[in-house]
Parts: C-alpha cells; structure tokens; sequence
C-alpha cells in the first residue's frame, strides 16, 4: 500500500451513485464584545475540510486492495483521498514521463499552488499518479523532477486531501460485493498549500457568518 507523509493512499474513484459531501469546519466561539454584546469569533483563521463519500470495488480483486487499504488507515488513523468535488478537467492531452499538465480552468474548482498534490485516477485502482505540484504558471502544474506513470488523454486533476480517517460499518450485496463509505478530517489547514499565510478575519459583522457549513455534490 502507497502512503504519503504517514497517510495511506485511496486512488479509487468515488461512487457517484451517493454523492461525495464535504463540509467546512471553522471552530468558532462565543466571547463579550466591546459593547457587552455576545459575539462569536473564529478560532481558525481558515477552516478545515471534511469530506465523505462512498466506494464500491468492482471486482473481488479491487475489493482485496481496498480491504487492505482500510485495514491500514485504521490502523494509522490517517488517509489521504483525492477531492471529489474538486476537480479539473485537463485542457490537453498528458502523456507519460511528462512533468507537467495543463488544465481547463485553475481559478474555480481548487486554487492550485506549488506544495499541493495533483491526483489522477481511473477507474482502476491500480493505475494513477499522484505527483508533487512544485509551481503553478497559468494553467499548467508543474511537477518538477516528478514525471507521469501513464498517459491521460482525457481526465480530471483533484488535489490530495489529507486528514483523519474513519470509515461506516459495510453492508454487502453479495459474497464480495459491498460498498464502504469513508470520512476524512483534514487535521491542518496549512498541509494545502495554497491556503497561505493569510491574514485572520477582522472582528465584527464579518465573524458571524465563520460558522456556516457547506455542503455540496
């Protein structure tokens, strides 16, 4: 099993039968306000992702490696997955030993930058890359002395979440076919790297709104 930084890696793809849902976690607090007024602040800066959302292994050979991959993440309590909801398509073929890639669009999905990991996937778990982002000019992420394993002349580029993992109870349909649902908790705001140095959110109106949760397909 491949793990990165201590997190086991799920190169599988999501089921969309049951549609990933991530969530933003900001950890607010309730405090007195200059006037005596209650006033709730945020005690993150930026918030932490969490994400869930469904696999289903294809074959009794998928399901092993799978197995074997919660198995492992349970034991470490740490998983990295590519984001689902997150994704770019590229703009143009990529083709194997390449270290670079362009995308379609680099403003709207993820706001990629130079530390991020850039993840492709198929539909078989066995056949992925998942690279370094060492510095992002336009649309193209570079990846440095990193290279492609395979040639994508189609596909879609998700950053690597990484966090705590957990994973619901399996209910099979058959012998071997069953799906799993699991969950990661990003535990550092600062493990992607595109959210910078930025500056706290200034106290006042604008601090009211940090406890809202979103939830998207």
């Amino acid at each position: 099993m491949i793990t990165l930084n201590g997190h086991t890696l799920f190169p599988h793809p999501a089921d969309w039968s049951l549609l990933p849902s991530w969530a933003r976690n900001w950890k607010t607090g309730i405090g007195t306000s200059a006037s005596g007024a209650e006033q709730r602040a945020g005690f993150r800066s930026l918030p932490l992702h969490d994400l869930s959302f469904k696999i289903t292994p294809g074959s009794l050979q998928e399901r092993c490696r799978l197995d074997a991959r919660v198995d492992q993440a349970t034991e470490s309590g740490y998983a990295c997955v590519p984001f689902f909801g997150k994704g770019v398509a590229l703009a143009a073929p990529a083709n194997a030993g390449a270290n670079a890639i362009t995308l379609a669009d680099v403003v709207n999905a993820w706001p990629w930058a130079a530390g991020d990991y850039a993840a492709l996937i198929s539909r078989d778990d066995t056949i992925y890359d998942v690279l370094p982002v060492t510095a992002v000019v336009g649309s193209v992420l570079q990846f440095g002395a990193g290279v492609l394993t395979y040639a994508w002349p189609t596909g879609t580029v998700r950053p690597l979440l990484f966090g705590k993992f957990s994973t619901d109870k399996q209910s099979p349909a058959s012998d071997w076919y069953t799906s799993i649902r699991i969950t990661i908790n990003q535990l550092v705001a600062e493990r992607n790297a595109q959210l910078g140095n930025l500056v706290a959110p200034p106290p006042g109106i604008g601090q009211q709104r940090i406890g809202h949760t979103n939830r998207v397909g």
